[in-house]
């Protein structure tokens, strides 16, 4: 169960790492906001998980 927590982890981690080099290629773009809206939940649900590991 923990190695799919972890797992799951760096799968966000990826995904927020991807959307941040997106960011700065589409700061003129109508996507940048969407790409940050995206960001923030997925940077969410990682610090929760961060939080309930820790417990």
């Amino acid at each position: 169960m923990k190695e799919n927590h972890s797992e799951a982890m760096e799968r966000l981690q990826k995904s927020i790492d991807c959307i941040e080099k997106r960011l700065r290629i589409d700061s003129n773009d109508l996507d940048y906001e969407t790409h940050l809206r995206q960001k923030r939940k997925l940077q969410q649900i990682l610090d929760r998980m961060r939080s309930r590991g820790k417990s």
